[in-house]
């Protein structure tokens, strides 16, 4: 029998396979081939090898011992894992980030034009020389006012919030605002209304 069926005869032998012919052929081969008897030497080292160490034991705190001894996190991995366990708060912190440099550059976008928002134009006077937007006295403005760049003066009733942003709101004695009366003049301002905006908003759609 050739060398590589030898091997295979090898293997089974240590595994136990062969008969009392088999292993006496294997042994006459081994006698003189000193290729095949020395595979068959380094096989057995490495079953010896493999059976000692499945005797050994650790001890209870190996693991600690060996967690101490790995070099502390850095703050940027610390950062990474904080964001991997709470990806919800930080969505919304990527979400404030845009919204809030989305209205910064609205506010410097701006020009300076007067601009009136309201369900009633008909019925507001318009000072565009002075940007001033007037509620007439026995006036009566369904919904929300909102002027930009101007100043907003009430002398009648406004049936619902009166807004000034770059600008200021003045209410007369006899007026009426069912609403809120607010002057946007600072860039927080500006971002806290739009913020209270996209809230109201979304309040319908939610359950």
């Amino acid at each position: 029998m050739e060398c590589r069926d030898m091997i295979i005869l090898i293997h089974e032998f240590l595994d136990g396979d062969t008969d009392e012919l088999t292993n006496q052929h294997l042994q006459t081969h081994m006698r003189t081939c000193v290729s095949c008897r020395q595979h068959m030497h380094e096989l057995q080292r490495a079953i010896a090898f493999v059976q000692s160490a499945s005797h050994i034991h650790v001890s209870s705190d190996f693991t600690a011992r060996v967690l101490a001894q790995l070099p502390a996190e850095t703050k940027k991995n610390l950062f990474s894992g904080w964001l991997r366990r709470h990806p919800f708060l930080t969505a919304a912190a990527v979400f404030l980030f845009l919204m809030t440099g989305s209205l910064c550059a609205n506010w410097f976008d701006r020009d300076n034009i007067l601009q009136v928002s309201s369900a009633n134009m008909d019925k507001l006077k318009i000072d565009r020389e002075r940007n001033v937007v007037v509620v007439p006295a026995g006036t009566s403005i369904d919904g929300d006012l909102v002027v930009r760049n101007g100043n907003v003066e009430v002398q009648g009733q406004v049936k619902g919030n009166v807004v000034a942003i770059e600008g200021k709101v003045f209410v007369a004695s006899t007026a009426q605002v069912a609403g809120n009366t607010e002057s946007i003049e600072a860039i927080v301002d500006w971002i806290w209304y739009e913020v209270k905006n996209i809230g109201n908003d979304l309040l319908p759609v939610l359950p």
